[in-house]
């Protein structure tokens, strides 16, 4: 028994364990190693909590389920989702108020998570405030590098709107949260910056990965060698995009939200494959435990600029414009952009549901939630938001079914429920009315 215990000690990692070498670090993922030896059962991965947004609403009957409970059927829309429909919960009939005074659209997107009701006016015409991600925050992150991790994919050269358009991460009224949109900068924030010459940081923590693995047990040695292969993966998919471009982003002046003049970008050309590095950057750093709450703009609101839809038009199409075109075809056009969305947010939490994490997958630990501030785009109305989440938020939340409600019941209640679930004491989220008491086990 004394040699047993005494094995168990000597194989203990601690849970910030890092792999070293010159200019780079690589934070480990959650290894048995890592659990305290002959420690109580309640020792376990943490909880971690992701938004991602869609702008411009949706096609409403083409999204929403009619039936409800744990039978609710798969829109078109929704069909890409099929392989993880046991892991999400959907919500029919949340609204939010619109203030007047301000754009339709830019408060869609920049009013989404925040914690002021509509009727405050604390950023001009706006009620912003610290939103659900930095509240969430406060609350699990614990000793993490990063309190939360703002990313976008909105690549426009133009940048036509402000702020406002595209921030859904606020300290406070009129403090926006600058989202970060170049691949390679994201890498190198959760990784570190080696010396130019290096083809791979895994190239400066060869030496420390190797003696490391000598002290790990067959199941650990595993899980390091698949993480070891994803983050080189990753980062080959970031140089061949950094080859492709040696053009940079201009900064558009003080009035509209700064842009970092970069020298070379690791975006891809492909729209799907940006989106995607994005979604595979946000769960390396839930992964190695760098950070425990994310937000993603897969793109702003309106910016009337045609962008490309690869493997889904031939040409380039302007989400916008088409919500307000009158006709069949439009409309079609409009289903396949929100059924592309949703194939990337797909990809994001099949990623998450691949990855082994203590006894059960990394999705088991997160809460991944898909949205919008816009119901329907055509009319910019705020009722009958698109709504879902995919997890269980390491047990405290329970999926698989469709919430259809009646009459005007606020997004902020879901997001009540969300700050209830990681344990804070709040009885209010903005204009909420109550939590959604079925929602958490």
């Amino acid at each position: 028994m004394n040699n047993r215990f005494e094995i168990l000690k000597r194989c203990r990692l601690s849970r910030r364990t890092l792999l070293r070498g010159a200019g780079a670090s690589l934070a480990l993922p959650w290894l048995d190693a890592m659990t305290p030896a002959l420690a109580s059962s309640s020792a376990g991965p943490p909880m971690r909590l992701a938004w991602v947004y869609i702008p411009n609403g949706v096609v409403q009957d083409s999204w929403h389920p009619t039936r409800e409970g744990r039978s609710w059927e798969l829109t078109e829309s929704l069909q890409p989702l099929e392989d993880v429909r046991d892991s999400l919960n959907l919500f029919t009939g949340l609204d939010r108020e619109f203030r007047g005074g301000t754009g339709v659209h830019a408060q869609a997107g920049c009013c989404w998570l925040t914690s002021s009701p509509p009727t405050e006016a604390l950023d001009g015409g706006f009620p912003t405030n610290k939103t659900l991600d930095w509240l969430i925050s406060e609350q699990i992150s614990g000793d993490t590098v990063l309190p939360t991790l703002g990313l976008s994919c909105n690549d426009h050269a133009n940048q036509k709107e402000t702020r406002y358009f595209e921030t859904l991460s606020w300290r406070g009224p009129g403090y926006a949260v600058g989202p970060q949109k170049d691949p390679k900068e994201v890498f190198e924030l959760l990784f570190g910056k080696p010396r130019q010459s290096t083809k791979s940081v895994l190239d400066i923590v060869r030496e420390d990965a190797s003696r490391l693995s000598k002290t790990l047990g067959a199941g650990d040695r595993e899980k390091l060698g698949e993480y070891l292969d994803s983050v080189r993966g990753l980062e080959k998919r970031i140089q061949r995009a950094e080859q492709r471009t040696g053009s940079g982003i201009s900064d558009p002046g003080p009035q509209f939200f700064p842009v970092k003049e970069t020298s070379s970008k690791g975006i891809p050309d492909d729209r799907g494959q940006y989106i995607r590095l994005m979604g595979d950057l946000i769960a390396l750093a839930f992964q190695q435990d760098l950070t425990r709450v994310a937000t993603l703009l897969i793109d702003p609101e309106r910016w009337d600029t045609p962008r490309m839809y690869h493997g889904v038009f031939d040409r380039p199409e302007n989400h916008h414009v088409l919500t307000h075109t009158k006709g069949d075809e439009a409309k079609e056009k409009l289903r396949k952009i929100d059924r592309f969305h949703v194939e990337q947010y797909a990809y994001l939490v099949k990623r998450l549901a691949e990855i082994k994490e203590a006894d059960g997958t990394l999705l088991d630990h997160c809460l991944i939630s898909l949205g919008s501030g816009m119901g329907d785009g055509r009319v910019h109305d705020y009722n009958n938001l698109p709504v879902i989440t995919a997890g269980r938020l390491g047990g405290r939340i329970s999926p698989g079914a469709h919430y259809k409600f009646d009459g005007k019941v606020p997004l902020a209640n879901l997001w009540l429920t969300l700050l209830q679930g990681v344990g804070a004491e709040a009885d209010t989220f903005a204009d909420s009315t109550g939590r959604i008491a079925e929602v958490l086990t």
